[in-house]
């Protein structure tokens, strides 16, 4: 078993490690801190599973795992991250990741969670699994046909921030408080951004801030 762990905590990657010897016998373990280092590695080797952090220093959010996903799109990824929110799970879903493993759980999760994604299964925590994979379609990262010119004269300058915003992987309450806005008014600017450019998701939405040059995902 060749797994790759990615974790800028050294005590998050020594309890995966030392979880993973103990389940498999033959084990080779490589650990990144970084997304840079993880790149790297699985450029060098094949791995059966990635256990991936989501929020990663020196990383905007959702960027890696897009990345990681795009370069090694046969390669299962488990998510193993702190946030409970849902809208987080699913974009993990739809950037390619096949496991969503939150970081109070038990550590043994991680071992379910490998045992399914290694014979092609998807691996969710119970309540939100059938919510979230049920809506998982080869369409939902995909973006529709837009002239980016008219894109840009549809959307308010705050529309456009927010759209960023999204792509970084923050949630409307914390946009809102960034900017400070209330709740209501970040909701009203996201169905504004769906319905006017007719997309599905905050996965599309992420996708557009690429097109537009308001994220780096290369």
């Amino acid at each position: 078993m060749r797994v790759l762990i990615v974790d800028d905590h050294q005590l998050i990657r020594a309890a995966l490690r030392d979880l993973l010897h103990r389940q498999y016998s033959i084990l080779d373990c490589v650990e990144a801190s970084s997304g840079e280092t993880a790149l790297s590695a699985v450029k060098q080797k094949e791995f059966d599973v990635a256990i991936v952090d989501l929020f990663i220093p020196g990383e905007t959010a959702f960027v890696f795992l897009q990345k990681l996903c795009k370069q090694r799109p046969s390669l299962p990824v488990v998510v193993l991250s702190a946030t409970d929110n849902q809208q987080h799970m699913q974009q993990c879903i739809d950037l390619g990741a096949k496991a969503f493993v939150n970081k109070g759980e038990a550590m043994e999760k991680v071992i379910d969670a490998i045992e399914k994604v290694i014979i092609g299964d998807v691996f969710l925590p119970s309540a939100l699994s059938k919510k979230v994979e049920t809506s998982i379609s080869p369409e939902s990262g995909e973006l529709p046909d837009l002239n980016l010119e008219i894109v840009l004269k549809v959307l308010t300058d705050r529309q456009l921030d927010i759209i960023r915003m999204i792509a970084q992987g923050k949630s409307n309450k914390a946009i809102a408080r960034e900017k400070e806005l209330s709740d209501n008014t970040v909701k009203v600017h996201v169905s504004a951004i769906l319905r006017a450019l007719d997309l599905k998701n905050r996965t599309q939405i992420g996708l557009l801030a690429q097109k537009l040059g308001l994220i780096n995902f290369n």
